[in-house]
C-alpha cells in the first residue's frame, strides 16, 4: 500500500533546525480529507504540486520553522482554559485545550501553552497563497489559506505541530475558520484574565480595551438600573433619562455618596468591581490582520 499523498496544500515551510536546515515540508490533506506532512514533492497531487509552484513563481519567500519534523492536525474547535496557579513567586503558563483531528482521523483533545499559541497566531499573518478560481477567467485573485505552527507540547522541541483549517467550501480561503481559533482563543485569555483580582491580570484585558476598544454599552447608567431591578434604589425614568442625555459620567464616588444618604445599600465588594477600571472591548468587530 502507497503512502497517502497530499491531495490539498495548505503551507509549504522551510526547516532551519540544525541537520536538516533548509529541508522544505509540505503540509495539506489527503483525498481522505486527514490531516499530512511531508517532505517528498512526488507525495504531492497535480494540483498541490501546481499551487507549490505557483507560489513559488510569485517571489514570495516560503514560511520557515525551527522544526525538523512536522506533525499535522486539523482545527475543529477551541475547548477550555487551564488556569494553573502561579506558585513560588513563578507564574505558570496557562493551556488553552483544543478538538483536533490527527493523521488518523481521530478526533481528540490537545492542550497547548498560552505562550505557543499566541507566538503561533503572530508567526500566521503571512499565510500560504493559492491559485483560486477556474483557467478560464481573465484574473482571479489568489486563496490566502493560514496555518499556525508551534511546539508539540510534552515532546521534543524539534518536533513542530502544523494545525491546519478546513476552508468552508473547496478551492476557497479558510480565513473563517482560522479567525474563529483566534477569536476564541483569545477570548479564552481574556476570560482568564477578567478572573483573576487586578494585581494578577497579566495584561490580555488591557491590550484587548486598547486595541479593540468600544464606549460602555451599559456602564454605571446600566448598574443603577440593574440596582433599582434588585430593589436597592429607587428613582424614576426622568431623572435616570436626564443623566443620560447629559452624558454625565457615573462613578464609584456616586454609589458611595447614594448609600451614605441611604438611597441604595451595596458592599464594598460591588463598589470594587464598578470602579474597577476593566476595559471595554469587543474583538469581533476587528479584521483578521487587527485581530493577529
Amino acid at each position: 500500500m502507497s503512502d497517502p499523498s497530499i491531495d490539498t496544500l495548505s503551507a509549504a515551510v522551510v526547516s532551519t533546525a540544525p541537520g536538516v536546515r533548509g529541508r522544505l515540508m509540505y503540509i495539506g490533506w489527503s483525498t481522505d480529507g486527514f490531516p499530512i506532512a511531508t517532505g517528498r514533492v512526488d507525495q504531492l497531487s497535480p494540483p498541490a504540486r501546481e499551487s507549490l509552484q505557483a507560489f513559488r513563481a510569485s517571489g514570495l519567500a516560503i514560511r520557515k520553522v525551527p522544526y525538523s519534523e512536522i506533525i499535522p492536525v486539523t482545527y475543529t474547535m477551541t475547548g477550555a482554559a487551564i488556569d494553573f496557579a502561579d506558585i513560588g513567586g513563578r507564574v505558570a503558563e496557562d493551556q488553552i485545550r483544543y478538538s483536533i483531528v490527527d493523521a488518523h482521523g481521530e478526533r481528540r483533545e490537545l492542550p497547548i501553552g498560552e505562550l505557543g499559541v499566541l507566538r503561533g497566531i503572530v508567526l500566521a499573518r503571512h499565510p500560504w497563497q493559492a491559485p483560486g478560481g477556474g483557467h478560464l477567467e481573465l484574473t482571479v485573485d489568489a486563496v490566502p489559506l493560514y496555518s499556525v505552527f508551534t511546539a508539540v507540547p510534552g515532546s521534543d522541541e524539534r518536533v513542530g505541530l502544523a494545525m491546519i483549517f478546513q476552508p468552508t467550501l473547496p478551492g476557497s480561503t479558510n480565513e473563517p475558520a482560522f479567525r474563529s481559533f483566534v477569536r476564541n482563543s483569545i477570548g479564552r485569555l481574556l476570560v482568564l484574565d477578567e478572573s483573576q483580582p487586578q494585581g494578577g491580570r497579566r495584561g490580555y484585558l488591557e491590550v484587548a480595551g486598547r486595541v479593540a476598544g468600544v464606549p460602555p454599552k451599559g456602564g454605571m447608567l446600566g448598574t443603577l438600573v440593574s440596582l433599582r431591578r434588585m430593589g436597592f434604589v429607587d428613582f424614576d425614568d426622568l431623572w435616570l433619562q436626564g443623566l443620560r442625555n447629559r452624558g454625565r459620567r457615573m462613578k464609584g464616588g456616586l454609589i458611595r455618596a447614594m448609600r451614605a444618604v441611604g438611597m441604595v445599600e451595596v458592599d464594598d465588594g460591588l463598589i470594587a468591581q464598578i470602579t474597577d477600571p476593566r476595559p471595554d472591548y469587543d474583538v469581533d468587530q476587528l479584521d483578521t490582520e487587527r485581530m493577529i
